[in-house]
């Protein structure tokens, strides 16, 4: 910081600069108010001390013009005289700090100067932390701005096309999958072990058919709040992430609802997902049964294979580490009854026994898919329950030879009664 002393007398500036000759900040003299404007002009002044009467221009004025041009400026003036008007002037136009008798006490000088500069430090810094938090506002409200920008884009390319497949649920349900399943932040392979987890304990507890694929489906779709979310929050372990990630990253279930509240046959589903985070008495007044059932379901199945992945802590754990962790929130984040199935039921996180399956040329129209079939890459190519028509079958051949790939296909019933032709 530098400090700027004015005076016609040389032996005055010479005492200051004694005096401040061994404090952090720089001394300028000055003998005229005239040289003190030309050196304020130079460089930035951080306090000016000047003396009331000087020949030229005077005290008062100096103040004066120096608050005028630097208003920022600490002023503190010097007078040996009892002239009323004078100080009078230097206070109302001079808008100075502080008023020093000469001669003056040197402790009484050096404690007034070092008070004005430290105002004038947590002035500055405090300018700064404004600016600071100024430019981190913009900042968030930019942030803000793309992220919504991002969400918006991406529901309405959703939105366009579930309005273009609404007629057709198995294509629309398809279509969310793959969404998930393309996404380089997600996994398609994690949405479906959830989903064939949540669709199996649904089964051990006996609803219904229509029940089990509403919460299957939910499961596959557990993650589609997380395609509005920030790459870095989608691909760390929750317990890495800071607690606004955490925030963001539990309030997913509104993109969710962004996304699917105009697909209205997948109202089940919709609660299911959005409530997914909730505590169990939250779920508990959903007025809606097969919701309550499903996202109960939904959060062990979810969990145990966040878990198996690694994305609630780094490590990976196993079927029996995962059970600890989940029995650690028993009946406060996990239904015990839930609990109980998957513990008493291991296969059910098993891939189980593979059924046998014909090849494309083996299929004939009426025939029904008995699981969903997708490609090498996850995405889904057909949805169980497909009824297989002639068309369908030789878009499936066309698909198998400009791919290369030959699928094993389980078959579940025939719809007009063919019998399966073997060569």
């Amino acid at each position: 910081m530098t400090l700027l002393c004015v005076d016609d007398e040389a032996s005055i500036l010479r005492t200051m600069q004694r005096l401040f000759r061994n404090k952090p900040y720089e001394i300028v003299i000055a003998e005229s108010g005239e040289q003190a404007l030309l050196i304020m002009q130079e460089q930035p002044i951080d306090l000016i001390i000047s003396d009331m009467r000087m020949p030229g221009m005077d005290g008062p004025t100096l103040l004066e013009k120096s608050a005028q041009l630097y208003p920022k400026m600490c002023r503190i003036v010097l007078s040996g005289y009892a002239d009323f008007e004078s100080t009078v002037a230097a206070v109302n136009l001079g808008k100075i700090n502080r008023f020093i008798n000469k001669p003056w006490n040197n402790n009484e000088l050096i404690n007034v100067v070092e008070e004005c500069l430290e105002s004038i430090k947590l002035k500055k810094e405090n300018n700064q932390l404004k600016l600071k938090i100024s430019q981190k506002n913009e900042q968030l409200k930019l942030w803000n701005q793309e992220l919504e920008e991002k969400i918006n884009l991406r529901t309405k390319q959703i939105l366009a096309s579930l309005k273009r497949n609404e007629r057709n649920n198995k294509a629309t349900e398809k279509m969310l999958f793959n969404f998930i399943a393309i996404n380089s932040n997600l996994n398609g392979d994690f949405a479906k072990n959830v989903g064939n987890l949540a669709g199996r304990m649904a089964s051990k507890l006996g609803l219904d058919k229509s029940d089990i694929n509403d919460i299957r489906l939910a499961g596959f779709l557990t993650e589609i709040g997380m395609l509005g979310l920030d790459e870095k929050i989608c691909t760390t372990p929750y317990n890495l992430l800071n607690y606004d990630q955490k925030t963001e990253f539990l309030g997913q279930g509104k993109i969710a609802q962004q996304i699917l509240s105009p697909a209205h046959h997948m109202n089940n589903v919709l609660d299911m997902i959005c409530n997914q985070y909730e505590s169990l008495d939250v779920i508990a007044t959903l007025g809606n049964n097969v919701a309550q059932q499903g996202s109960r379901i939904l959060r062990v199945a979810r969990d145990y294979w966040r878990y198996a992945y690694g994305k609630i802590a780094p490590e990976k754990l196993e079927y029996r580490h995962v059970c600890i962790e989940l029995n650690k929130g028993k009946n406060i984040k996990y239904d015990q009854e839930l609990l109980g199935i998957l513990e008493s039921n291991p296969e059910l996180v098993e891939d189980g026994v593979v059924e046998q399956g014909i090849n494309s040329q083996q299929l004939l129209a009426g025939m029904l898919l008995k699981h969903n079939l997708y490609s090498t890459n996850r995405l889904l190519i057909l949805a169980e329950g497909h009824e297989f028509s002639e068309s369908s079958i030789d878009k499936l051949i066309e698909y198998e030879i400009n791919q290369k790939h030959i699928f094993s296909i389980v078959i579940e019933k025939f719809t007009n009664q063919q019998k399966l032709i073997k060569d």
